[in-house]
């Protein structure tokens, strides 16, 4: 553990150093482990800035590119999104070889990725006296519920969910910030790491009362209200998890149709609770987020062919745009590609996701309240509650154009499907595909295709391309809780922390 948390700082600090847009002023780098910069608000702020954009920004290569490398390695994990064979990017991850060998750079990228934000956060709440004022308070509260983000994605990554086992050991806890004398931790148990989770986020929540952001960037209360939500859902704790996502999307209406067709690129969207802005030169090349889930054309040559930004790694899977009903908005955003020259002939596109041009700037999505209105429909339908479940429900399938549905209409086991598979909807492409297959303890429905299309010469009878890998590597069938879903802790952490297997 020490060795990668030294070498990562290094990164860290170039970054901070490197940081000249005015948006994310960074604290001089030299400043970064003195004690004065926390007693300045100006330096934590620059501190927490330059944290936020090394979680989501961080790349060791152009197909890690920060937090969304973890977003798109879920969905690629799933059955509902295809890695294009031979294409740069997830096309190991997709047939769950990569990162889930613990020799593998990737592999590597996950565990310093988040373990060293965690000390990053773990730095501030250690240095700062909320005693100091008001905004002292605020920026310990927000580094509390960042710090409990990368724990809850870290148990939900390298442990089966809390319901099959909450005694398993998962991953090592560290609270306090790493030293070259700091003892190595062994892994704690799912439970334990809950535990610190839902402390974490009652230290932001009692801190952060009374913080108006500037910029989404920055989680405030409602963001500390989702991931309260996103840790009760997995615990399966029903009513709080309804409470607190119900308390998360005050303030942020569902979008309407029109907006879910605008390119899912920009924090001003008025129901994303939490996203990262991004500059065009934080979002050039192959290193983003949106070059590898993007598959829209944007533009055309001079024979008309389509033509297409960055690396377009990750289509829909066809029988994953058949389940949508006619008139849905979600479902016009979905074409064949049919021009044999372009790119991506014979698949799915999937307009949804679109960078900016020509500046290539665009956002990236954290939360949203249409995922809440799901979690709040999903636990009151566990609750035995259909009306209300059909209430949220409902509210999200009318700003998608589709008719309300009515209670009455579903068993409550036939309602908790509908409502996981407007979860697959909704929520395609944004990373909670592999999360819902450990909580719910299901495994991906991978198909082969039989859809055929004319293509733009006329030639009938064209295959669609849809999965083509259908087992695990050792060539079994996908199954539930498999060890083919968790990540593996790297070698390098093995060799480094002897406590692992205490």
């Amino acid at each position: 553990m020490k060795r990668i948390i030294i070498y990562i700082s290094v990164i860290f600090t170039t970054l901070l150093s490197a940081c000249g847009d005015e948006f994310f002023e960074t604290s001089p780098a030299t400043q970064i482990t003195t004690p004065e910069v926390y007693t300045s608000i100006d330096n934590i702020d620059a501190f927490v800035n330059g944290a936020i954009r090394f979680l989501t920004e961080n790349s060791t290569s152009q197909d890690n590119p920060g937090l969304p490398t973890i977003f798109l390695t879920h969905e690629v994990m799933g059955e509902d999104a295809i890695a294009r064979d031979g294409r740069y990017g997830y096309r190991d991850s997709y047939p769950y070889k990569d990162p889930f060998n613990n020799t593998t750079r990737r592999c590597l990228f996950f565990w310093t990725l988040q373990y060293t934000s965690i000390d990053h956060f773990n730095n501030i709440i250690a240095n700062i006296d909320e005693s100091n004022g008001t905004k002292f308070a605020h920026l310990k509260g927000q580094a509390y519920a960042l710090r409990a983000f990368n724990y809850l994605n870290l148990v939900r990554q390298y442990q089966f969910t809390y319901a099959k086992d909450p005694t398993a050991k998962a991953v090592p806890v560290y609270t306090t910030p790493t030293t070259p004398s700091t003892e190595p931790q062994p892994r704690a148990t799912v439970r334990e790491i809950y535990d610190q989770i839902i402390s974490d986020l009652s230290e932001a929540e009692r801190l952060l009362p009374g913080y108006e952001r500037a910029v989404k960037n920055r989680p405030n209360l409602n963001v500390v209200y989702g991931l309260f939500a996103r840790t009760y859902l997995t615990l399966e704790q029903w009513e709080l998890a309804a409470q607190y996502a119900a308390k998360a999307r005050e303030g942020y209406p569902i979008m309407t149709a029109e907006q879910y067709t605008e390119g899912f690129n920009d924090v001003s969207n008025p129901e994303w609770i939490w996203g990262h802005p991004q500059t065009r030169t934080q979002n050039l090349g192959g290193a983003s987020y949106l070059s590898y889930i993007e598959t829209t054309p944007y533009t055309t040559d001079a024979s008309g062919t389509n033509l297409y930004y960055g690396y377009n790694s990750i289509v829909p899977d066809p029988h994953f745009v058949a389940s949508f009903e006619g008139g849905d908005i979600r479902k016009s955003l979905f074409e064949i590609a049919t021009q044999p020259s372009e790119a991506l002939y014979q698949l799915y596109r999937y307009k949804k996701f679109r960078n900016k041009y020509p500046d290539h700037d665009g956002h990236i999505v954290l939360m949203r309240s249409s995922e809440l209105a799901l979690v709040e429909a999903e636990s009151k339908a566990r609750l035995h509650d259909a009306g209300g479940a059909i209430a949220a429900l409902n509210e999200l399938r009318l700003k998608r154009n589709l008719s309300a549905l009515s209670a009455s209409s579903f068993t409550e086991q036939q309602l908790i499907d509908e409502i996981l598979l407007e979860r697959r909807h909704e929520l395609w492409g944004e990373g909670f595909r592999i999360y819902d297959i450990l909580r719910l303890q299901t495994a991906p429905l991978r198909k082969e295709t039989s859809e055929t299309f004319t293509n733009a010469d006329g030639v009938s009878g064209v295959t669609v391309k849809g999965h083509w890998i259908t087992k695990f590597p050792d060539g079994t069938e996908l199954s539930p809780n498999s060890k083919y879903y968790l990540f593996p802790i790297p070698l390098n952490e093995i060799n480094n922390n002897p406590n692992l297997d205490k």
